[in-house]
């Protein structure tokens, strides 16, 4: 039988759906003999049966439809529901069981005039994703007269305006909701405030965070009054900062129920509402509530009368970044940078391709003798403790790269050239001493087995460039035919045998990466280095980089405009691709009804690109195969290109040209250095191109066959039940995939309902991270979290000085340009107009085929060799990076200038 009112004591008083998530805490601390003052619960059965009355069901429909937008709209509605609510006649056996529970909690108390406080507690409040931190109304000193009244005020506090609104953005549901009401003997608090378990800023772990004042905790919370603040590091009990605040106001109780205000005195204004001792106690109390959550950081409301700290609430701090944890064997501080920064991604990845990036730099680690101590089942394991180096938090994966930053060669590591915030973040960390040096000589002498081999192998390409070129792709020819033989044999025909394949694969690619990619790519970077030394300005150099072999994004686009250009001069398709949607153009072409040549040159296009997509780092995601529309799309805008993407491309390699005649007239010496400069400047031609190669010819390509055979044999797996779409095995590590192909060799039809319900999990929580915008750039194991470098003190003497509305970011490819801002978001729905300035959290090969319409770029992240740099260079777009907050600091159809020769963005008009 569901109860209607449970005590603290209730065995039952920890269901969430009986009680609330603020009741399940108060329950929770009350039966762990924690000081929490007496309470009962008015179960969520009695709020249930209330909205059953026909005329509060009709006002709640109106919800559905609501426009939270329109003010107006949904403070009516809002006042509408409150008022049926606090109208209605409760039934007499309810009052009477709440009346009953009452005379016993006063009884308890011996006060037969007890003041309560009464609280709402929602099903989806107080819980580790939604805190739902003052949603719902409390009300202070209420006596048993006004008890019911407020009860059902409690009950209609779930439809304020702004609970409502909240829930909306949260994509939450009303309906899955209930609210119990917590009755709780209220106490005449000499000082009240709140603690945080963890710096709620910084994400600071080892710190905790009290703000005090004078009575009830209702002035604090509602922002009434200045509090005492105090930082206290939990490691020595150290207060490390304290702030008298003035504390102008007090809020008390009445003897007749109710509260008031009061003005505080002058001289107890300047006094710390509580002494040193019980800051400390404090702090010491809400570490210990901490540890009972399972070191969840906690949000406690709290108070302090005759010598007693009492808990009134506590929730989870949902603001904070979770952190990864500990891998067996690990501890110490550990510092983690963003894989989906470098990558240009941040969107969650699914937890195939989450396995499948950790096995393959998991294998690229050990053959240079990094992470020698873990093996391929850690890898592809779905248990985080045996991640070390790729971690996982919130569905993104993390680079462990404290190894690094305790070893010697920590001077000379850099990030400057993948993404500037984060290398101004670590080097701030590097020389904060967070991190003392390790001998690793073990390791060195395994690097040193990698790296003599590679200096060796890049001066042999060095001297003969198309040489190395070539033994490059000619591997990666060979490469793939080992890929495609081996989903071909008729020993890989089962599903398990074609997994094992997969992982052979993964095992193989990097040692072919390591041994032909790299030796290319070394001395094509080295070159662009010197020339940069020997340029009078440096972005001369970088100019060079437009006078590349093509790489293969860039052909992408050409023969995109190839195919472009062939719409153009067919009419009858040139009016199709005009006047058609994408979506009947899509049913067009997988139907082949487009004219021969067309359909051939456009299937051709998906036989070599259809491998990418959005994500495209992780097989979990969609191909453009998977969804041709993407491309058939960015056609219909090609075909508003004016400028010939192929003369763009023109263009940009004779600037490169002109670039190199700047740099040799301002030789010192130039009899000596121009040969010098011509001789690097054939090398960065030839062997920059092969920066995106590795990833497109190794791991994009791979990505595509394997994810599609994968798919094919995963059918398997649904015709026999086990799941329901083929592509719900992109929710299972690597590990689980293997057990999932034998369970549908074998026909182990008991496992079948244990695979759909860890998918269903697994998909539900992939949703619900995709709504996590804010990603760190940095997460240290101690909480710290760094999102942008603008905490990070300046270099004085590299301070820069700008005008008002200037702003300013690293130059990655150089020129000037003037338009109108396009805030972008996703590729797909760019709405991206010829010309206009793209601006965007960070690319990656996706969004290249935007790149021939846009005018310039600004991205909030990224650096030199970051994909949207080198294909901006190549495009001979003036592009910036690194422009904290850009989406938000600039808006749709704002005027400005780009100079990516300096870096500086100019706001020119609104």
């Amino acid at each position: 039988m569901i109860p209607f009112v449970v005590d603290l004591e209730d065995e039952r008083a920890i269901e969430l759906e009986l009680v609330g998530g603020k009741g399940v805490n108060l329950a929770i601390l009350y039966q762990q003999k924690f000081c929490v003052p007496n309470a009962f619960i008015i179960t969520t059965h009695v709020y249930e049966s209330i909205l059953n009355n026909p005329e509060i069901k009709n006002a709640l429909s109106t919800i559905d439809n609501l426009n939270i937008d329109n003010i107006a709209e949904l403070e009516n509605i809002s006042n509408h529901i409150k008022t049926i609510i606090c109208n209605i006649t409760l039934p007499n056996d309810i009052i009477d069981l709440i009346f009953k529970y009452y005379d016993k909690l006063s009884q308890g108390a011996n006060n037969t005039n007890l003041h309560v406080a009464v609280r709402s507690s929602a099903t989806a409040e107080d819980l580790p994703e939604n805190s739902f931190a003052g949603q719902q109304d409390t009300y202070l000193h209420v006596t048993k007269e006004n008890l019911i009244e407020k009860i059902q005020e409690c009950w209609a506090s779930l439809f304020t305006a702004r609970a409502i609104s909240y829930r909306k953005k949260s994509n939450i549901n009303y309906k899955i909701i209930q609210l119990a009401v917590i009755i709780q003997e209220m106490i005449s608090s000499e000082v009240s405030g709140v603690a945080f378990t963890a710096n709620p800023i910084t994400g600071f772990r080892k710190e905790v965070i009290i703000d005090s004042t004078y009575g009830l905790g209702e002035a604090l919370v509602s922002g009434l009054i200045t509090p005492d603040h105090y930082e206290i590091l939990t490691e020595n009990n150290e207060i490390r900062r304290k702030i008298i605040g003035e504390k102008s106001l007090r809020i008390i109780g009445k003897t007749n129920g109710g509260i008031e205000t009061l003005i505080t005195k002058d001289n107890d204004r300047k006094l710390e509402a509580l002494s040193d001792k019980y800051i400390i106690q404090l702090s010491k109390l809400v570490k210990e509530i901490e540890k009972i959550y399972n070191h969840q950081p906690q949000d406690i409301e709290w108070c302090f009368m005759k010598e007693n700290f009492y808990i009134l609430q506590v929730r989870p701090i949902t603001t904070l970044f979770p952190i990864p944890p500990y891998a067996f064997n690990q501890s110490g501080l550990r510092c983690m940078i963003s894989f989906g920064t470098i990558q240009g991604f941040l969107e969650p990845i699914t937890p195939f391709g989450e396995s499948t990036v950790r096995t393959l730099l998991g294998h690229f680690l050990r053959k240079v003798g990094i992470n020698r101590n873990t093996t391929t089942e850690d890898d592809i394991s779905s248990n985080p403790l045996q991640h070390k180096i790729f971690k996982s938090s919130r569905n993104r994966l993390w680079i462990d790269i404290t190894g690094i930053l305790t070893s010697p060669i920590r001077s000379i590591f850099s990030l400057s050239m993948i993404d500037t915030g984060m290398d101004k973040i670590i080097n701030h960390i590097k020389y904060s001493k967070s991190f003392p040096i390790k001998s690793m000589f073990k390791t060195y002498i395994y690097l040193m087995l990698f790296i003599i081999p590679l200096i060796f192998r890049s001066i042999r390409n060095f001297i003969f460039p198309r040489y190395g070129k070539k033994l490059y792709m000619d591997q990666m020819n060979k490469y793939h035919e080992f890929i495609d033989q081996g989903f071909k044999d008729e020993s890989n025909r089962n599903f398990t045998n074609s997994v094992q394949h997969f992982q052979t694969i993964l095992s193989i690619l990097p040692l072919r990466l390591m041994h032909y990619g790299a030796s290319c790519v070394v001395p094509a970077i080295i070159s662009l280095k010197i020339l940069q030394k020997l340029s009078k300005n440096p972005m001369d150099a970088l100019a060079l980089t437009r006078a590349v072999e093509s790489n293969p994004t860039t052909e992408m686009n050409l023969i995109l405009w190839k195919i472009t250009i062939l719409i153009r001069e067919n009419d009858h398709i040139l009016k199709l691709f005009q006047n058609e949607s994408t979506i009947n153009l899509v049913k067009m072409y997988k139907e082949k009804l487009f004219e021969k040549n067309i359909q051939f040159e456009i299937e051709e296009f998906f036989h070599i690109y259809g491998c990418r997509g959005i994500g495209e780092i992780d097989i979990g995601r969609k191909r453009w195969s998977d969804e041709p529309r993407i491309i058939l799309e960015q056609i219909k805008n090609y075909l508003k290109i004016l400028n010939p993407i192929d003369k763009i491309h023109e263009q940009s390699k004779q600037s490169a040209y002109e670039a190199l005649n700047r740099i040799e007239n301002h030789l010192k010496w130039s009899f000596i250095q121009r040969p010098l400069v011509n001789l690097l400047f054939n090398r960065l031609k030839i062997l920059f191109s092969l920066r995106e190669s590795p990833k497109f010819h190794g791991i994009i390509q791979t990505f595509g066959k394997c994810r599609k055979e994968l798919l094919s044999k995963a059918q398997l797996a649904v015709n026999e039940n086990f799941i329901l779409h083929s592509d719900d095995i992109c929710f299972l590590y690597i590990d689980e995939l293997q057990l999932l192909a034998y369970d549908t060799d074998h026909k182990q039809y008991t496992k079948r309902n244990y695979w759909k319900n860890l998918i269903e999990q697994r998909q539900i929580e992939y949703k619900k991270q995709m709504s996590c915008k804010r990603i760190p750039l940095i997460l240290m194991s101690d909480g710290i979290t760094y999102y942008d470098a603008s905490t990070i003190p300046d270099d004085n003497k590299d301070r820069v000085e700008l005008m008002e509305g200037e702003f300013l970011g690293s130059p990655v490819s150089p020129g000037i340009y003037e338009g109108k801002v396009r805030i972008v978001n996703d590729p797909i729905n760019s709405e991206l107009q010829s010309g206009e300035i793209l601006v965007c959290t960070a690319t990656d090969p996706a969004w290249t085929t935007l790149f021939p319409i846009a005018g310039a770029l600004v991205l909030e992240m990224g650096g030199m060799l970051q994909h949207g740099a080198i294909v901006s260079r190549e495009y001979g777009l003036p592009a910036v990076v690194g422009v904290s907050n850009a989406k938000n600091i600039f808006h749709n159809g704002q005027f400005i200038q780009v100079n990516g020769s300096n870096g500086r963005i100019k706001i020119l008009s609104d």
